[in-house]
């Protein structure tokens, strides 16, 4: 149970980011049945995804996602996607989620606390747990996402068992948004973070992962449209917590103000986590060195990518309107990554036509939802540039690793 419980979590965790409860509040304001429609559909293609790459992947004994893309698109090629999509969400994610908690906890907790020091304060603790032991990270993971859940079930059952101090009228000319239905599935970005290699079937917990979140999901929006105008959740920029204050005023705000700042240390420590078993896999390949083994290798990795973010936060990008369209092209990204999962699962199960038809389907229904996402965004052709560089730069950071994997292992000599 407790390993079923390590496996669930860093998917949780990342599905319950500040930025997800941003998209998801702003979501539901759109027509109510287009809502409900679109995350139903997205929680379906995430399912079929999770069966596509982690059924197959077993079929095949595939221990992770860089050596079944290895198989087909090559050790570098490979490589280059998986760490542009993985890295490019985990430094910016971080970038902008961590000062969401900071703000968060100046403006709702201690006001006189500055917001960018709790931001650096957050990234402190979750580098010392993932350097002390992993399995120091992974406990705080289900603390954290305890927390989380807890508070967000608070929120949900007032709610659903009472109701709305005022008559909440503007329903009747809401917004309808067909761009809003390809955007549900970035809801469920995270399912795939299942990193346990203990785990004799990932599809499990990531369809329970899902499944809980699908039913949050759901819950939240449909209660969060009873409490706020259709109008307020589109605009609003914390639609979520409009909806927690209209529904239990300030303690409402409070419970909130912990999701959001146990969420975003959830969502980072959850993709450290992943990182580093990024990281292991890469140095497998031999395309980084292994630095003297597995857990030595996970703390540089953590080690730089906390001096990256915290570069970047010092920067002010967290401020600026581009880190929204980075973000946007790394979550862009990230699902062509899921698609090309599902199309290399398929390729290499030709002969059980029934498990390809659903791997083929589900990778065709992703890749088309991502170039949705590209032409419906405001900043198209910032977003498609971001992306091409951000793969390009990564290609060629595996190309110069090589050379200096063998470098190092001739200065060990």
């Amino acid at each position: 149970m407790k390993l079923f419980l390590y496996s669930i979590a860093i998917p949780i965790g990342v599905m319950l980011s500040p930025e997800t409860l941003v998209l998801l509040g702003n979501s539901a304001g759109y027509n109510g049945a287009l809502f409900f429609l679109s995350v139903a559909v997205a929680a379906v293609v995430s399912c079929m995804c999770a069966y596509s790459m982690f059924y197959l992947g077993r079929q095949a004994d595939e221990g992770n996602e860089l050596s079944l893309l290895a198989k087909v698109l090559g050790r570098f090629p490979a490589a280059a996607l998986v760490i542009s999509a993985r890295l490019s969400v985990t430094l910016l994610a971080a970038t902008s989620v961590l000062v969401t908690a900071g703000f968060a906890f100046n403006e709702i907790f201690v006001y006189w606390f500055p917001n960018f020091g709790f931001a650096f304060l957050l990234l402190g603790f979750i580098l010392v747990f993932n350097i002390i032991d992993k399995s120091w990270a992974a406990n705080f993971q289900l603390l954290l996402v305890s927390c989380i859940l807890l508070s967000f079930s608070v929120l949900l059952i007032e709610g659903l068992f009472s109701s709305p101090s005022a008559n909440i009228t503007t329903q009747a000319s809401e917004l309808t948004s067909l761009a809003a239905a390809p955007g549900a599935l970035l809801l469920f970005l995270g399912f795939d973070l299942i990193i346990n290699s203990q785990a004799k079937n990932k599809l499990i917990p990531a369809l329970a992962a899902i499944c809980t979140i699908f039913m949050l999901f759901i819950l939240w929006g449909a209660v969060s449209r009873a409490y706020v105008p259709s109008s307020s959740l589109i605009e609003s920029s914390l639609p979520h917590l409009k909806a927690a204050r209209s529904i239990m005023g300030q303690n409402g705000r409070l419970l909130m103000g912990v999701v959001v700042i146990c969420g975003a240390t959830a969502a980072v420590n959850g993709l450290f986590l992943y990182m580093g078993q990024t990281a292991s896999d890469l140095a497998e390949q031999e395309i980084i060195p292994r630095f003297k083994g597995e857990k030595t290798l996970h703390r540089l990795a953590i080690i730089l990518l906390s001096l990256t973010i915290g570069t970047l936060m010092m920067s002010g990008l967290a401020g600026e309107d581009k880190l929204t369209i980075y973000y946007r092209g790394a979550l862009v990204l990230w699902l062509l990554l899921l698609s090309f999962r599902c199309f290399t699962a398929a390729y290499l199960h030709s002969s059980r036509k029934s498990f390809s038809f659903v791997a083929v389907t589900t990778g065709c229904i992703i890749g088309f939802l991502s170039l949705l996402l590209v032409t419906a965004a405001e900043y198209t052709r910032e977003q498609l540039f971001f992306c091409l560089q951000v793969y390009i730069c990564a290609l060629l950071l595996m190309l110069i690793w090589p050379a200096m994997v063998k470098l190092f292992s001739i200065i060990n000599r």
